[in-house]
């Protein structure tokens, strides 16, 4: 039974009573009051103590009993809520029916967390008895329900709901949901179409009802609904579903997305969700051409790091690091892009870069099991033996879960001849990995301890537990490779390359290939697929290999530098500030540059419900600039946000400097330069 969407219900329901809680009749107590507010504020800890001070003078307050059963249920602290929730419902006024309900329906949740869904049944009898005609309640009833797969009896729950409030969503949602689970799903797409009716803007109401017309085979309706729920709020199974299409219905979803981003020239998501539906699908150079789309219209660096992922999957490097270096003067603390760089470093066959990256990874995130075993990775690779064990002993007392870091430690140990050690890590292997899959190790261990039947039939099972991994044939290349089996080792490692892998600088150093790499079968494959990589071009390449270098004049301003800037042919003066996401500008510039045709309404991003009836722009307004000029740097189409606050600086942000390139500050020169593709 899954207990964790059961306590999120649990929370929902019962913290209704935090924001409008049934209180006492007559004056209330100082500290219960207090304790009310604060957890309004969401200072559960202060409420807490504010709580204990209360039912410690007041014992009798079964409200303040419940709100502490709450906020221990929030906590995870489960013991302490149901003995708080037990005194709520001893001390709650038999006459309040609505809370003493609500007190018998969130120990139901308590009990079945804790597993004993028949308690949890009876609880939620007594409290729809106490009070039938309370919707909360009786959508938490249909949930459990749901949970235990009692459909039938889960639909008479939900349709009491719909007898209380013909408008309910939940009621025609819950209707729904259970329709579908039992593989009706005419009826649950007629349950949600109910919905829809009442509610045209409700986005999970689209992404439910594309879940039912995918299973049906009606692919066209399916991501109409998806983009419309996407338009609405990003919703995230309608996100989920946008990669459950059949292969063969690619080119309708992504013709949809494509309509989506002419529609919306100014929302770069249109074209990153293409791009995640190609990289699902490991169409790498079609992945980068469409993000490259996404990142002209907002430079994010997650577009540069998914660009940067898919070069590297193409085996080009050069372009790879470009992409995240890029990325990392945009965000240089990101822990991601660090380890993207230096997985990319050691990949291209830089593995002294790799280790720098690493360290510097480390040095942010010491407490990280994975930084030491990478690092020790690659120093494994460059031959630091004992080097190397230190950071799998350190990636072993940080996760001793970790299998890969065991077998790192053995084939080192290994490697400087102490067996008895080697062999226990290898053990440790086989005792953490008995499911064989692309992130199993075990196959290697079975064979370093002798066991190679077991060795050969794991490292079948992880293949054909994914047969169209590249990396599991890379797996098998390197496995049979140890084995001495070299035609089977050749043979895998031409079906790596088939399905995409292109590291080539590491198979080439890699030592689990040793014997491999003095085979003619080996030499010929590499040139075979060497002369034709699959690699972005030049010509369409994001990042261009030429560059030229620009000087702009700053003035200080307070520490920070002061530069002048063209936005639609106005000049104005902008902080220069790294830390900005986007370019930010004051109502008042806004307002004057609508007012004056510096804006127009189609600059808007969303719709014109971002100026008021003064004709004012809001605050939060995202507006599209289409010119700036940045000493002499053009660019079209950059994003920009509104501040309430009147005085606030122009910032000049991401959205600009992260589409210029490298950019260093000159301080005794007054000058930033900046070093950009042409």
């Amino acid at each position: 039974m899954k207990f964790k969407p059961i306590l999120l219900t649990l929370i929902a329901i019962v913290s209704i009573s935090i924001v409008s809680f049934a209180q006492p009749q007559g004056k209330q107590s100082y500290n219960f009051t207090r304790a009310l507010e604060e957890a309004k504020k969401g200072n559960n800890a202060d409420a807490l103590d504010y709580l204990s001070k209360e039912v410690s003078e007041n014992p009798n307050n079964g409200y303040a009993h419940m709100t502490m059963a709450i906020l221990q249920a929030d906590a995870e602290n489960y013991n302490d809520a149901m003995t708080s929730i037990n005194l709520a419902i001893k001390k709650l006024p038999k006459k309040d029916k609505e809370y003493t309900g609500r007190a018998y329906a969130s120990r139901a949740h308590l009990y079945a967390i804790a597993g004993d869904t028949i308690t949890a049944l009876a609880d939620f009898d007594r409290a729809i008895r106490i009070n039938p005609d309370d919707e909360d309640v009786q959508e938490a009833f249909g949930q459990l329900l749901y949970e235990l797969k009692r459909y039938n009896e889960a639909d008479n729950a939900y349709r009491r709901i719909i007898a209380i409030n013909p408008t309910s969503v939940m009621g025609y949602m819950g209707l729904g949901r259970d329709a579908y689970a039992m593989g009706n799903y005419e009826e649950a797409i007629r349950q949600y179409d109910n919905v829809l009716r009442m509610y045209e803007d409700y986005s999970s109401g689209y992404a439910f009802r594309a879940e039912g017309y995918l299973k049906l085979g009606k692919y066209l309706e399916a991501i109409n609904d998806i983009t419309k729920s996407l338009s609405i709020d990003n919703d995230a199974k309608a996100h989920h579903y946008l990669f459950e299409f059949p292969d063969n219905q690619i080119t309708l979803v992504v013709t949809k997305l494509k309509g989506m981003a002419v529609k919306n020239p100014h929302d770069a998501e249109w074209w990153y969700y293409i791009g995640q539906l190609y990289n699902s699908k490991k169409m790498y150079q079609e992945t980068i051409e469409a993000v490259r789309k996404a990142y002209d219209i907002d430079a994010h660096p997650v577009f540069l790091e998914m660009i940067a992922d898919c070069c590297r999957e193409l085996g080009d490097f050069p372009h790879a690091l470009e992409a995240i270096s890029q990325a990392q003067q945009m965000r240089p603390d990101d822990l991601d892009l660090i380890s993207s760089k230096a997985d990319i470093l050691g990949e291209s066959g830089d593995v002294d870069g790799a280790i720098t990256e690493w360290t510097r990874y480390i040095d942010k995130s010491p407490d990280f099991f994975g930084g030491y075993y990478r690092r020790g990775f690659f120093k494994d690779l460059s031959q630091q033996t004992d080097a190397a064990i230190e950071d799998y002993e350190m990636s072993i007392m940080l996760n001793p879960d970790y299998a890969y870091a065991y077998l790192g430690k053995g084939d080192m140990l290994l490697r400087k001849g102490q067996t008895k050690g080697a062999m226990e890590s290898y053990r440790k292997v086989i005792e953490l990995d008995t499911v064989p899959n692309t992130s199993s190790c075990a196959m290697y261990a079975y064979f370093a301890l002798g066991e190679k039947e077991k060795a050969v039939d794991f490292m079948e099972r992880v293949i054909a537990n994914d047969s169209t991994d590249c990396g599991n044939y890379y797996d098998g290349a390197c496995f049979y490779s140890r084995l001495g089996d070299m035609d089977k080792a050749l043979g895998n490692l031409r079906t790596a390359f088939e399905k995409g892998f292109r590291r080539f600088h590491h198979v080439m150093a890699d030592d689990d290939l040793e014997l491999l790499r003095t085979t003619d079968g080996f030499k010929a494959l590499m040139e075979e697929f060497q002369k034709e990589p699959l690699t972005t071009s030049d010509e369409e390449s994001s990042i261009s290999k030429k560059s030229e270098r620009v000087e702009i004049p700053f003035t200080p301003d307070g520490g920070c530098a002061s530069v002048k800037c063209t936005i639609n042919e106005l000049p104005l003066t902008f902080i220069f500030d790294t830390g900005a996401s986007i370019v930010s500008l004051s109502q008042v510039e806004a307002n004057f540059m609508l007012k004056n045709g510096y804006l127009k309404r189609e600059d808007f991003v969303g719709s014109g419900r971002f100026v008021d009836a003064n004709g004012d722009i809001t605050e939060g307004t995202i507006v599209n600039l289409r010119d700036v000029d940045f000493g002499g740097l053009k660019l079209n189409n950059v994003r920009a946000s509104v501040v309430r606050n009147q005085k606030a600086p122009l910032l000049l942000g991401q959205s600009v400097l992260g589409r210029l390139g490298s950019i260093e500050i000159d301080n005794p020169g007054k000058k930033l330069i900046i070093t950009h593709s042409k």
